[in-house]
């Protein structure tokens, strides 16, 4: 393990360690939706539209902006993948902006 970590305070090798992590970070999350602050995701692969998403549907005051330098999301994906993506993105207020 390493030693030096963004998270002195909590040892995520333990469940304990990982909930407080976890907890951590949604009040941050809810903090950011309570100033209807803007966030911008860097990256429309998986892990990035699944956060978008998530973080859309969870703390809905959260405004959200995502991007790639890709021409498309979910780029590996085929196109009928990424136009449902983008299409449900575009309709609950994600904007997107690709070729970046």
């Amino acid at each position: 393990a390493r030693k030096i970590s963004d998270w002195p305070h909590i040892d995520e090798r333990f469940i304990e360690g990982r909930r407080r992590h976890i907890l951590e970070e949604y009040h941050k999350l809810h903090d950011l939706c309570k100033k209807k602050a803007t966030v911008l995701i860097v990256g429309a692969g998986f892990i990035g539209v699944e956060w978008a998403t998530e973080i859309e549907y969870f703390f809905p005051d959260v405004k959200l902006t995502i991007i790639d330098a890709l021409p498309r999301c979910l780029g590996p994906l085929p196109d009928s993948a990424a136009e449902y993506c983008s299409e449900y993105m575009s309709a609950v207020g994600i904007k997107e902006f690709y070729d970046c």
